[in-house]
């Protein structure tokens, strides 16, 4: 992706929250994940921390054009929060709009001050969503609708009128959607004769907390194939240590080699 048209994304998330970044997956890596999510899912296989299931899915933290644009707005050491896949089959309904970050992030009621009032934290982009469309998503199939602009609404009720104002996202094969974790979002009704799939995979700044430890998670193996970007990716270096703070080597989240019989 040539800086022009790298620049024009970057707008397009600054005005509407969301922007569509094209080629992340090859029409062989989309044909390869659909038939590991199919397989998965007939096994009755959890489709959390897919990273770990089928080496097609490590793809999603190794496309340099995608790393570029999330670390643009998160730094260069953000981490990825979470690795699911979505399968959405025909006659699926409407899911509503939300915004992230209720459960472990700053939208999380009990985690506002009474001193916030109420009022998220919209001035930066804290977390970044990113929906890998395996299918192609289209305005009636299961794909992504948003309120654009609305990662800018101070607050947390989602008003009746964004409804009216939801759009749905058409996106290419092998693209991907990101939006801004504060813009609202949902999937919506799966109206057509064929099933959607995705992976979606959120990203956070290495200091806002993920969803899921995913320097404890990932296999070893998964690790190494991920070379010098794994411990970033996965949060190594963000991690809260478990020792004395001189026993332990933050750079790589774990104990000084001294003290390495105390890893966890």
């Amino acid at each position: 992706m040539d800086d022009q048209r790298f620049h024009e994304h970057i707008l397009s998330m600054e005005l509407n929250g969301y922007t569509v970044l094209p080629k992340v997956f090859t029409e062989d890596e989309c044909n390869k994940a659909q038939i590991e999510l199919e397989n998965l899912d007939a096994a009755g296989t959890s489709l959390e921390c897919v990273f770990n299931k089928a080496t097609v899915f490590e793809r999603i933290y190794q496309v340099p054009h995608l790393l570029r644009y999330l670390r643009y707005f998160l730094g260069d050491d953000a981490c990825l929060s979470g690795a699911y896949g979505s399968i959405r089959r025909a006659g699926e309904g409407d899911a509503g709009l939300h915004s992230d970050g209720a459960i472990t992030g700053h939208n999380k009621i009990d985690s506002m001050p009474k001193g916030d009032d109420g009022i998220r934290i919209t001035s930066h982009i804290l977390g970044l969503n990113v929906i890998i469309c395996i299918s192609e998503f289209a305005c009636d199939n299961g794909s992504t609708h948003i309120v654009p602009g609305s990662f800018r609404f101070p607050g947390l009720e989602i008003p009746e009128s964004a409804l009216q104002a939801k759009t749905v996202i058409e996106a290419p094969r092998g693209s991907a959607i990101v939006f801004n974790f504060n813009t609202w979002h949902g999937p919506s009704a799966n109206n057509s004769n064929s099933t959607r799939y995705a992976l979606l995979t959120p990203w956070r700044r290495s200091w806002v907390r993920s969803e899921n430890d995913l320097a404890t998670i990932v296999k070893r193996e998964v690790l190494e194939r991920a070379g010098a970007e794994g411990p970033k990716v996965f949060g190594f270096s963000s991690r809260i240590p478990y020792l004395e703070g001189w026993q332990w080597d933050r750079e790589r989240g774990a104990p000084k080699p001294e003290w390495a019989h105390l890893e966890r």
